[in-house]
């Protein structure tokens, strides 16, 4: 497993997940909230953040591609196929909207540095960093904990069913000390 990628500052999933709690705060999304992509890709970044530019982008210019963040930007490019689907509601398409809004408020002020692939430390990987982004912003700590099922999550949340189980597995032995805790 050779050759080099883009390292960033590391971070470590409970940094990540505060980091999205912050935003959520800052923006008044309670955490049972379904978060209205399409409005906070449109608009409400742009009320919060000066800097920041929105491009929805024809998919023959993204080829492969379903979205970017360049690393050192306030910018979100969406390939017009993601965006369409975005507006549709589709749960893969949210997850890529928050996945490219993981890029924008944890590395729009980095300058990446080369690492050797070699190196396995997922913690300065950005795409590992905005992959935890999107599923801790999506699918909030607290909001996980009132579902029943990963199903339940995927439902409240409008999220792929397979980011919904891997968040509910992720959430729920805590859910099970809380209830352990209340009972005994």
């Amino acid at each position: 497993m050779g050759g080099y990628f883009r390292a960033v500052r590391p971070m470590s999933v409970t940094a990540i997940e505060a980091a999205a709690t912050q935003l959520r705060k800052i923006l008044n999304i309670e955490p049972d909230a379904r978060v209205q992509m399409v409005q906070l890709i449109e608009n409400v970044l742009e009320e919060v953040l000066p800097d920041y530019l929105f491009h929805v982008m024809p998919d023959d210019e993204m080829p492969g591609m379903d979205g970017l963040t360049a690393i050192g930007s306030y910018t979100i490019c969406l390939a017009e196929h993601t965006y369409v689907e975005l507006c549709n509601g589709k749960p893969e398409a949210r997850l890529v909207g928050a996945h490219e809004l993981g890029h924008l408020i944890l590395h729009s002020q980095q300058q990446p540095a080369l690492a050797r692939r070699s190196f396995n430390d997922d913690r300065v990987d950005p795409e590992w960093q905005a992959d935890r982004f999107a599923d801790v912003w999506l699918m909030p700590r607290a909001g996980v904990m009132k579902c029943k099922s990963a199903q339940g999550v995927a439902e409240l949340f409008t999220v792929p069913i397979e980011a919904a189980h891997r968040r509910y597995v992720e959430v729920i032995p805590q859910k099970i000390e809380k209830i352990q805790g209340e009972l005994f």
